[in-house]
């Protein structure tokens, strides 16, 4: 049975507001349409570090793999797979993730609904955000990645909303007029949050004040100089920080660009990248490289280098079978179980699978099936987590 949350935000109780402090101007300046008062946020953000606990449990599941699959990549192979029926009512599956130490999956869909799922069987735990007839799609979430009890949501309202796992509750973190937000991110010390979606603009929020500290947004008059190439001109569907450098952002979307932004920069990206058509969640990266998955018939794989914005190399497995319905990438995510990251997980509305792709050998080296169109990919060490417009989850493990 479904666990029930109401609709209805509320704050934080006495008990949390007392155990955790809100910094001096913590509060939030948008309000949810009828509410009386802003809410204050629980002050939790900053206090806690990763435990060197963490750490060394980390960096020995790292340091076991890259033993085990130090002699040939052919050590791996496919496991099971489970597939979890979603009611209809949800109306699909529009973002699913893992949370920072993979016990919880959290999903969202159409119906306005956002859920936690056990890690390793997908079962319901909670309802944090009931779905209304009247809701609109809560587009995609978040983990804080230091508090596994910080998540973030947005909305296509125009809605950012921050939810505290423990408690069951949701807040509107930031309300953000006439637009409809497709991606957001945490930077990897927690302390920025940002958005992107339908009117071009990048945002860039303080995690724990909801305050709006910087936007790159596009100067509609200015659309034929050299600075129109800085900001984007069309809806914006995936934004992500650097996991080292919390300065550096990657965007992409409906413009055929990829846009890499400093923070430290006001007036705009200091690089161009033109050619990736980006559709959904489809822009990640590691290192030195970002991977791009674009809507298109062929080609849609490809990496880039993060200093020059070079193409590196175009991603076409020499095994993949000849598709009429083409590629169309909607998701591509660096594979969490490969030390080496030399493993990539895609998946769209044209090849039929969700695919894990070996970019040194260039094979699709396991595929799961996929009914409709694959809009969201995550993955936790082995375990992996897709779902879209069929209306189900899909776990399954590579190892």
């Amino acid at each position: 049975m479904e666990a029930a949350a109401n609709e209805v935000i509320q704050g934080p109780s006495s008990s949390v507001r007392k155990k955790y402090r809100p910094r001096a101007g913590s509060i939030l300046k948008k309000k949810e349409s009828g509410s009386k008062n802003p809410k204050h946020l629980p002050g939790i953000l900053v206090e806690r570090k990763i435990s060197q606990e963490e750490i060394d449990e980390r960096s020995k599941y790292i340091e076991d793999l890259k033993k085990s699959r130090s002699n040939t990549s052919l050590n791996w192979k496919t496991q099971a797979f489970r597939k979890v029926r979603l009611p209809d009512k949800l109306f699909g599956l529009y973002c699913a993730k893992f949370s920072p130490n993979g016990d919880t999956i959290a999903t969202t869909h159409g119906s306005g609904c956002i859920q936690l799922r056990n890690g390793e069987t997908s079962e319901l735990r909670a309802t944090v955000r009931s779905g209304l007839e009247t809701s609109l799609p809560v587009t995609y979430c978040c983990f804080h990645p230091i508090n596994k009890e910080i998540l973030y949501a947005s909305s296509s309202c125009g809605s950012l909303f921050m939810c505290r796992l423990d408690e069951i509750q949701f807040w509107k973190f930031a309300y953000e007029l006439d637009n409809e937000i497709n991606t957001i991110d945490v930077n990897a010390s927690g302390e920025h949050v940002i958005s992107g979606g339908k009117d071009a603009t990048l945002r860039i929020y303080d995690s724990e004040t909801a305050k709006l500290i910087k936007q790159y947004r596009k100067d509609k008059m200015d659309l034929i100089t050299e600075d129109s190439e800085k900001f984007h001109h069309a809806r914006i569907f995936a934004a992500k920080f650097h996991k080292t450098n919390s300065r550096i952002i990657v965007s992409g979307g409906w413009d055929d660009s990829i846009k890499i932004w400093d923070t430290r920069v006001a007036d705009g990206s200091i690089r161009n990248i033109v050619g990736p058509h980006i559709c959904g969640d489809a822009v990640d990266l590691q290192d030195m490289t970002i991977l791009t998955g674009s809507w298109i018939v062929k080609d849609s794989l490809q990496l880039w280098d993060l200093p020059s914005g070079k193409l590196i190399e175009t991603i076409d497995p020499v095994n993949r079978p000849a598709n009429m319905a083409g590629e169309y990438l909607y998701s591509v995510r660096y594979f969490d179980g490969d030390p080496f990251k030399e493993h990539v997980v895609v998946g769209g509305s044209g090849t039929g699978n969700v695919e894990i792709i070996n970019l040194k050998e260039k094979q699709v080296v396991a595929n799961f099936p996929a009914n409709k169109a694959v809009i969201t990919i995550d993955s936790f060490r082995s375990n992996i987590a897709f779902g879209g417009m069929d209306p189900s989850i899909t776990l399954a493990e590579y190892s």
